[in-house]
């Protein structure tokens, strides 16, 4: 099987410009784009080739989010596609990750591939979220390790969860997903950033940070260390996000940089009352630097979002070598409305010693 990611692209942008309602083949087409909606991508290159693992899920039985599992692609370009099917599902051996499937990072070294995801238990488990790997030598059959790689215990300093109610219903939601993990060239250590729940210094809801982890080897094991971004709002305990998803970090002149994502419902309102709000929408990318990779992270100003991103249409976006300019990136995610991937090499990001901007 193959797929067209700019044939996505192109549907995408088009019925989300059409008014809802315009005709019953249009409802139709919603109906079966979003009977297989697919989120989260992210990349990896090996050679001439580009890996490409994205999550899937259902919209028939429930949220969309609850049935996912991770997929895979290859392409040649970025813009023609094979299919590789589902590469990691539920495990109903390991009780931590029977339930739902969700994003991570992928690298390759001396010859290895691994796998960083994330996942969460069944039932009750559902938002108890954990952090996994798996290892393959061809890129296609994946071993998983049967444990958790790294998640702080009840009783840790610097990360916890907190208590929810949806639908009249409590639940505890234990926030601990999406790794991404770069190596360091200075020290040769590997940094594994989170998206986390803040314990200590936080107040309220709203205690969304990036966590960080180190290990000596990439597979582990992974020592927790302080977040490297604790976002907070002056005066208060409360960080301006409930959530801090996706999170990406690139060294570039001479400074590490922090992006990350927040839907607009999971922003806090007293942040919301001291930014530019209209460059904030579901697709803006938020955009932090520090001195250090371990931190601390601070924002690059007052409404910390890339240019263009809260017109992009995109969420979770990352960046990407682009395949004609190795020093340049593009950047890619999945269109949110319309849940299907954003893959392709138009998407530049420009990306000058002071600024960036999406050419959108």
């Amino acid at each position: 099987m193959k797929f067209n990611s700019t044939l996505y692209q192109t549907t995408a942008q088009l019925v989300g410009q059409l008014p809802k309602g315009r005709s019953k083949a249009l409802g139709a087409l919603f109906s079966l784009w979003n009977s297989h909606p697919s989120w989260d991508p992210w990349l990896l290159k090996d050679g001439d080739v580009y890996r490409l693992f994205y999550l899937l899920g259902s919209s028939k039985s429930g949220p969309w989010w609850l049935e996912g599992k991770i997929c895979g692609a290859i392409s040649t370009d970025l813009e023609q596609w094979q299919d590789l099917g589902t590469v990691l599902e539920v495990s109903p051996e390991h009780s931590w990750e029977a339930g739902r499937m969700l994003a991570g990072c992928a690298l390759k070294e001396n010859g290895i591939y691994y796998l960083f995801y994330s996942a969460a238990g069944e039932g009750a488990e559902i938002m108890n979220e954990g952090i996994g790997l798996a290892t393959s030598r061809d890129g296609i059959h994946w071993q998983r390790s049967p444990r958790e790689l790294v998640k702080p215990d009840a009783n840790h300093r610097w990360y916890g969860q907190y208590k929810r109610s949806l639908g009249g219903c409590d639940y505890d939601h234990y926030q601990w997903r999406d790794p991404y993990v770069v190596k360091d060239e200075q020290t040769g250590l590997y940094y594994m950033f989170i998206c986390a729940y803040r314990k200590e210094g936080g107040k309220g809801a709203y205690r969304g940070c990036v966590g960080l982890a180190v290990a000596d080897r990439i597979d582990g094991s992974y020592e927790l260390l302080p977040p490297a971004a604790t976002p907070t709002i002056e005066g208060t305990q409360e960080s301006p996000f409930y959530e801090m998803e996706r999170p990406q970090v690139i060294y570039r002149n001479g400074q590490y940089h922090l992006f990350f994502s927040c839907w607009t419902t999971w922003l806090n309102p007293k942040w919301l009352g001291t930014v530019d709000r209209a460059q904030i929408t579901d697709s803006s990318l938020y955009w932090y630097v520090a001195d250090q990779i371990t931190g601390p992270y601070r924002p690059v100003s007052q409404t910390p979002v890339v240019s263009g991103s809260s017109r992009s249409g995109i969420y979770g976006t990352n960046f990407f070598s682009a395949p004609d300019a190795p020093d340049e990136f593009i950047a890619y995610g999945w269109y949110c409305k319309r849940m299907t991937l954003a893959i392709s090499p138009f998407v530049r990001v420009i990306w000058n010693q002071d600024s960036i901007r999406l050419s959108i």
